[in-house]
């Protein structure tokens, strides 16, 4: 028997990840994202949260910021 994890069920969207599944979804380092904390700039609670030890992104807390940062630059 293997520790796969399961896939979400179709129609099924998870709001929270492991960090290394968001590095896998989007490219984004785990690195980075524990820069983002110790930064400041995303938030425990809103764009991260750590369970048992492992760091966790809120996909979509995390999207907002990006496009957030992306208009900032435009309009700059």
């Amino acid at each position: 028997m293997t520790n796969t994890p399961a896939a979400a069920p179709p129609g099924i969207e998870p709001e929270w990840v492991r960090a290394e599944k968001y590095y896998e979804l989007t490219g984004t380092p785990v690195e980075t994202v524990r820069h983002y904390r110790k930064k400041g700039l995303w938030l425990v609670g809103k764009h991260l949260a750590t369970v048992q030890n492992r760091l966790h992104v809120n996909i979509k807390e995390a999207d907002a910021w990006i496009k957030e940062q992306a208009l900032k630059r435009r309009q700059a």
